[in-house]
Formats: structure tokens, C-alpha cells, sequence
């Protein structure tokens, strides 16, 4: 494979605008001077594709020249427009680095872009273009590419190594293959300000069809599902390990503007510190960055807290279920979530479950906190959950879902969350929800019973889908409650 842009893995991203053939770069539009570059303001790059400066969000982001022109450059045609363009030997093209840039823009809404057109036709160009990013002070550059010779960066290793005072930061690729063995490059080399990642899947785990390596690879970072712009202004979902290099650069530049005295090791530590949890240790050194949109700044905090109780009495032994509600949108009324757990207390009465020490906390966070995702759910919880003896079941009123499978309710047991333990015991619900106590219920049960199990009969509650009156639960189904729930431990149910 020769030096280009990392495989991606979305049918999207296969696709983009493959039959077009190769024209002149169009001109750059026009931005007024109060949008020309403040030299005061960090710099980061792409080294890529090149990016569809035509788009108003690009445009308005580029570092400049006083002139108004761009400081980024087209290192494939040696000119100075690196517009967005991957032609293949057919002379088709793809595109691929507005989709890149698009995602370090959004994370990082502060940095200026200088764009890199990446020199297939000479690679010993890269020594050229790192110098480049040097004397224009640039500070991190993302590297969203890579091939199988090393030849091809022995250029780019030598300039690298002279300018320890960049971060530069790698795709390891997209080939389902350990490049400890068979290397991928820049990705293999062995430079210390060389950071490489790897995409994660909701499980939090090294994703499909990316690449690993113990010694090669440094983190995995959830990139599966991740929202761009592609080419002509498109919006769409992408995946891939290309796709965690942007976000990884736009987290380093972020903590970059906050101290920007740090040197790269002072960043590299920090990041260490915050991420290296030691997670797949066979496939990656450091382990899962969970979250690249995390500040450690931000502020996460319950806003208000109250007990709720059920009206309804249970006759005999109960299964008792401490239950914590994290509200994280206000459009969900603390009346709704009250009615929702009466009437998902009703449906499990039938088992005799009874919900216990509830507690209604709403939660002031940032806003994309409000969502489901697997890593994002991490800095939730650390802040927020109750942790050891004190952790209890928890049910989540969330404002929509990011993972890749997207559902309007999920469960969250002890079956499958082996690699993801934060989210053990938890049931989310978003607005999109129908049918509200009923999935609830449903969720719960598959919580308290450890179980992923649904049923075919009509007015079962574990149906695959709610038909607004699917509330009956079977002897043995709640026999199942019996023994699993009661021995799932802390978070989980007693009997009494």
C-alpha cells in the first residue's frame, strides 16, 4: 500500500465522490481581515488529503498569511492551495481530509487549521513540510495516513526528531492487523513525540478491522461512530482509526491553549495521567482514552437531589432494588421521571421488585455529557455516580444516544460490560423514547436478571419492541429474578 489516508471504515466514507475526476484547484474565497490569523492564537495541522476550503467553516479557520493567504500548503502539486483531492491511478478521485478537519474543528473551536496536502508523488517532501509547520509555530500535527514502506518516512522520522517541541499524532491504520509485526508507517516508528491511536468500539474495545500494536500503539479512542462533514458540505457518520487522530489532536490542543507553556512531555504526561488505565495491555501500551472532549476543568455536579418513594405496597417478601436517577436534560420534569417509575414499579411489583432509597438527582454538565456514549459515560460517572457498597442501580434520563448501534433505551448488566465496568447496573432513556415506564421495566429486567433474553409472547414485557401494553411477566421469569438478580452484588437487589 502506498502513503496515503488511513482506510476508512463507514460505507460513507468508501464512497465519497469516487467517480469525480480530478480538476484545477478552485480559488480560495475571500475572508474579511478581521478573520486574518492572530499570531497570538495556536496552530495545529492536518497533514492529509488536503480540505474543501470552499466550506464557510474551513475557511473561517485557517491560519493566513497578513495578506489573507494560507499558511497551509499543497505539498502533492507544490502549490499553495491543498485542496481536498486523493486521485487514484484511474485519475478518479477520493476525498478524505474535509472530513478530518471537520472533526478537529468542531472539537477544538478555537484553534486556527493549517492544512496539509500530504506529497504522494515524493514523501521525501515531508522533511519539507515539517520544517514548514516549525517555522510557522505550529504545535500539534495530525497524521490521519500511513502505508506499508518505510522508506517513504525516513524524511518525515529525521525532521520530526530535530523538532521535539511538536506533538505529532498517528493513525495506526485500518488493516485488522498487529503492526508490531507488520509495521505501518509513521505509525511504527519509535519517536517520542509520536503519539498513535487506534479506534475503540461502544464495548471499549479495539474496534473492527483497525490496527494494534503493544509497542506501536498508544491509545484507543472511541471513533466509530463519529459525525463529519465530508466534501461539498455533506454531512454524514465515519469510522476508523483516521478519525481518532483528529480528536486526539483536538484534545491535546485544547489542554494546549489552557497551559501554553507546556512542553510536549508536560502534555504527553498529562495525558498519561488522565488515560493510561492499562486497558487491552496485550493489543495497546497505554490504553482506552475514554473521552477527547474531556476538560479537566469542566464542571459536573449534581444540582439538586430528592427522595421518592413508591405509593404502591407490595404484600410479603420484596426483592428490594436501590435505585439512583441521574436526570441530564431539563426536559425531562422531575413529575415524568416520578411518573415513569411508578408505572415501571408497577410492572415489576409482578415479581415482587421494589424499588428502595431512590434518589432524583439532576445533573449540571456539559453538554455532551447529555448523551449515551460508552467513554463519555466514564467522565459522567466519575463524577457523579455513587462508587463501592454505596453504588446502586442506576437509571439514566439522557437526552439521545451516540452509539453506534443507536437505541432509544439501553441496559447496561454485568454480561456486557466486562471491558467497560463504569457502565455495569445502569439503564439509559432518551426523549426519542415511547412508551416510557414500560421501557424502563424492560431495561430494569434485563439489568436485575443479567440477562439480554427477550420473548415472543404477546403482552410480554420483554418483547422486543413496546406495544404500549406489553406489561406481563411470566413465573418464570420472575424466577429468573430469583436467582440471578439476587447475587449481582453491590448496585444490585437483596432479598427480604
Amino acid at each position: 500500500m502506498s502513503a496515503g489516508p488511513a482506510r476508512c471504515l463507514s460505507i460513507a466514507a468508501l464512497l465519497l465522490q469516487a467517480g469525480t475526476l480530478l480538476a484545477a484547484d478552485p480559488p480560495l474565497p475571500a475572508v474579511s481581515m478581521t478573520m486574518i490569523d492572530d499570531v497570538a492564537s495556536l496552530r495545529v495541522a492536518l497533514v492529509d488529503s488536503g480540505v474543501d476550503y470552499r466550506q464557510s467553516f474551513i475557511n473561517e479557520r485557517l491560519a493566513r498569511q497578513a495578506d489573507g493567504s494560507l499558511l497551509g500548503h499543497d505539498f502533492w502539486d507544490l502549490d499553495p492551495l491543498p485542496f481536498d483531492a486523493h486521485p487514484d491511478d484511474r485519475g478518479f478521485v477520493q476525498r478524505h481530509g474535509t472530513a478530518t478537519a471537520s472533526v478537529l474543528l468542531r472539537e477544538a473551536p478555537e484553534v486556527l487549521l493549517v492544512p496539509y496536502r500530504y506529497p504522494r508523488p515524493d514523501m521525501q517532501r515531508m522533511q519539507a513540510l515539517v520544517e514548514h509547520a516549525a517555522e510557522n509555530a505550529v504545535r500539534v500535527v495530525g497524521l490521519p495516513l500511513g502505508g506499508n514502506r518505510r522508506d517513504q518516512w525516513v524524511a518525515f522520522e529525521a525532521a520530526a526528531r530535530k523538532h521535539p517541541e511538536i506533538l505529532f499524532v498517528a493513525s495506526a491504520g485500518n488493516n485488522g492487523r498487529d503492526i508490531d509485526q507488520q509495521p505501518v508507517y509513521p505509525a511504527a516508528l519509535d519517536l517520542p513525540n509520536l503519539l498513535v491511536v487506534t479506534s475503540a468500539d461502544d464495548f471499549a474495545r479495539p474496534a473492527e478491522g483497525v490496527n494494534w500494536g503493544r509497542g506501536s500503539v498508544d491509545y484507543m479512542v472511541p471513533a466509530e461512530h463519529v459525525a463529519v462533514t465530508h466534501f461539498g458540505g455533506r454531512s454524514a457518520y465515519a469510522a476508523g482509526s483516521s478519525y481518532a487522530v483528529p480528536r486526539v489532536v483536538a484534545l491535546a490542543a485544547r489542554w494546549l491553549q489552557a497551559n501554553p507553556d507546556w512542553t510536549v512531555e508536560q502534555l504527553l504526561s498529562a495525558l498519561r495521567r488522565q488515560f493510561a488505565n492499562g486497558a487491552f495491555a496485550r493489543q495497546i501500551a497505554h490504553g482506552y482514552l475514554h473521552d477527547p472532549l474531556y476538560d479537566p476543568w469542566q464542571s459536573v455536579r449534581i444540582m439538586d437531589s430528592r427522595d421518592w418513594s413508591s405509593p404502591l405496597t407490595i404484600d410479603g417478601p420484596v426483592r428490594v432494588v436501590p435505585l439512583d436517577a441521574l436526570i441530564l436534560d431539563e426536559r425531562w420534569s422531575l413529575e415524568q421521571v416520578e411518573s415513569i417509575l411508578n408505572e415501571a414499579q408497577s410492572i415489576l411489583a409482578q415479581c415482587d421488585v421494589q424499588f428502595s432509597e431512590v434518589k432524583l438527582r439532576r445533573v449540571q454538565a456539559p453538554d455532551y455529557l447529555r448523551d449515551l456514549e460508552t467513554g463519555r459515560a466514564r467522565t459522567l460517572f466519575d463524577a457523579v455516580r455513587l462508587s463501592g457498597p454505596q453504588r446502586r442501580v442506576t437509571a439514566v434520563f439522557a437526552r439521545d444516544t451516540r452509539m453506534s448501534q443507536p437505541y432509544d433505551a439501553e441496559a447496561f448488566g454485568r454480561g456486557n460490560t466486562r471491558t467497560r465496568a463504569w457502565m455495569s447496573d445502569t439503564v439509559w432513556l432518551t426523549l426519542a423514547l415511547q412508551d416510557q415506564g414500560i421501557a424502563l421495566a424492560h431495561e430494569l429486567f434485563h439489568v436485575l436478571a443479567n440477562s439480554g433474553v427477550h420473548s415472543d409472547n404477546d403482552g410480554n414485557l420483554m418483547l422486543r419492541r413496546t406495544t404500549g401494553s406489553n406489561r406481563t411477566l411470566s413465573a418464570e421469569q420472575c424466577e429468573q429474578l430469583g436467582s440471578h438478580g439476587a447475587d449481582t452484588g453491590e448496585g444490585g437487589m437483596s432479598r427480604d
